[in-house]
């Protein structure tokens, strides 16, 4: 990509609009925004990592493209662990870059619980059909791997659906380092896809540059101020003043940066995301996930609302994963070409929340599950054992500390009337949103049916915040429709305000 990517001094900047991130919202507004002859400015709080440089060992890769190198929990009982990308391209460049939209009936809902004007599956069928083609939204060609397989061969031997999911990629090899960013470009996250393009008409994109707070005064968000490194390292001042800002820091961060710029009503209250469980599965014959994709069917029988699918296999990230109960899962290192890695997800009932801490990066994070998430917890459990061993496991480890694994189909119903243990039960999530919802729902809704924040005429949000509640599917594809529908409407709002000042002016 080119452009400068560091600023070489202090740097006072001025534009017709300013992006805070460069993930899937940022590069999806900066498109809209470029293409309609805006100048704009993107500030990155991470690197950019060119394909040429990325690097194939695990501990590199997660402590230069992973927030705190992918150690990061919200707080609750139990904790879950979730992962962000902080670097040029934010997520897109560590997620599978699975592309799915938000089925139907969901949309439906959310337009009627939120009153989201101009919000129907027909309406955001153009934005979402802009962001396939931004990505190349495509099935894999060829064999696919044994660690697909067994998702195929359990969910079609039960009598489950099972579906072949697109992913945004040009020329896939396999290389399986999804999640280490792309060594050669074939996924198509933003970094190689619409942030070039961008960057080519003109967009100043500043990597390695933190916002600390936006400036706002008289309904009107004024200036943006950041911190950066210079090329020596030394750090630096960096102020942005612009016609209008976007915040797309993702569900986390956008929150944290509102709030702690005096925008607090309703924003960072209902945080949602994925809860995840994962299973380890033994079998007889080797499944050699290292060596292809990573798996690329999921069991959508149960969907929106139970998912279960396949994660990225590499040795040093199953050792990671083993590392949560080494003492009872640690020799299973040493089988590991016999083993895949499967997960299940839900969507919960339960609502998190964002708090900025004074004087420290990383905002305070909470979720708390609902009791019907701890039942849907055990059934897609469950079912992912099962699930398993229909497609021929010898032996599936949940992930729950010091549970023994189940060596037979039977023993996968242990939890299905019961929820799991608290205390023991791992959980993860890398799918967050919904801390900013939209619609006209003035008590519930952070911002309006469009992504403006209420009360002020240019300050936007465009991210994952944005989606009302957990979508059930991968979010990057909805995140860019969303993005690209957010900036239309900033566009045209932008146009209505310029015009009624006009009018002001010759009267």
């Amino acid at each position: 990509m080119k452009g400068s990517f560091r600023p070489s001094n202090p740097l006072q900047l001025q534009a017709d609009a300013v992006i805070i991130g460069s993930g899937a919202g940022g590069a999806s507004v900066a498109d809209v925004l470029t293409a309609a002859g805006l100048s704009v400015v993107m500030l990155e709080e991470g690197k950019h990592i060119p394909s040429s440089s990325a690097s194939p060992i695990a501990s590199d890769a997660f402590s230069s493209a992973w927030r705190s190198g992918g150690i990061t929990a919200a707080i609750g009982r139990p904790p879950i662990n979730y992962a962000e990308g902080r670097c040029v391209g934010g997520g897109t460049e560590i997620n599978s870059a699975i592309t799915q939209r938000v089925d139907s009936d969901l949309i439906a809902q959310w337009r009627k619980l939120n009153k989201i004007d101009n919000f129907t599956p027909c309406q955001l069928a153009l934005y979402y059909e802009r962001a396939e083609m931004a990505v190349n939204a495509s099935l894999t060609l060829g064999p696919l791997g044994r660690a697909t397989d067994i998702l195929r061969q359990g969910g079609e031997a039960l009598g489950w659906k099972v579906s072949e999911l697109k992913r945004g990629q040009r020329g896939c090899t396999g290389a399986n380092r999804c999640s280490y960013v792309c060594p050669n470009g074939a996924k198509q996250s933003m970094a190689v896809t619409l942030l070039p393009k961008a960057v080519d008409r003109g967009m100043r994109l500043l990597a390695q540059t933190r916002v600390d707070n936006i400036r706002i005064d008289k309904g009107r968000a004024t200036e943006v101020f950041a911190r950066s490194r210079d090329g020596g390292g030394q750090a630096m001042r960096v102020r942005v003043k612009a016609g209008m800002v976007f915040v797309c820091a993702g569900a986390i961060h956008t929150a944290a940066l509102l709030r702690r710029s005096g925008q607090r009503e309703r924003i960072g209250n209902t945080l949602r995301l994925h809860p995840t469980i994962k299973a380890t599965a033994l079998f007889d014959e080797p499944v050699d996930a290292h060596r292809s994709q990573l798996p690329l069917a999921a069991i959508t029988e149960f969907m929106p609302n139970q998912r279960i699918g396949g994660s990225v296999f590499t040795p040093a990230i199953f050792g990671l994963s083993l590392a949560q109960d080494w003492t009872n899962r640690g020799d299973l290192m040493r089988d590991w070409r016999f083993c895949g890695s499967y997960y299940g997800m839900i969507r919960p009932r339960g609502v998190g929340s964002v708090r900025p801490l004074p004087g420290i990066n990383e905002p305070f994070v909470s979720f708390k599950l609902a009791p019907e998430d701890w039942i849907a917890l055990s059934q897609v459990l469950t079912r992912l054992g099962q699930a398993m061993f229909a497609a021929g496991a010898r032996k599936v480890f949940p992930s729950i500390s010091g549970h023994e694994g189940w060596t037979s189909p039977d023993q996968v119903h242990e939890f299905w009337n019961r929820p799991l243990p608290q205390a023991a039960t791992n959980l993860m999530t890398i799918h967050l949103f919904s801390s900013c919802p939209p619609g006209e729902r003035r008590d519930v809704c952070a911002v309006d049916s469009y992504g403006r924040v209420r009360g002020l005429e240019n300050l936007f949000v465009a991210d994952g915040s944005l989606i009302p509640e957990a979508p059930g599917v991968n979010p990057q594809l909805t995140i860019m429709a969303l993005a690209f529908r957010a900036a239309e409407a900033a566009l045209s709002h932008s146009a209505q305000e310029r015009a009624r000042s006009a009018a002001r002016d010759r009267s």
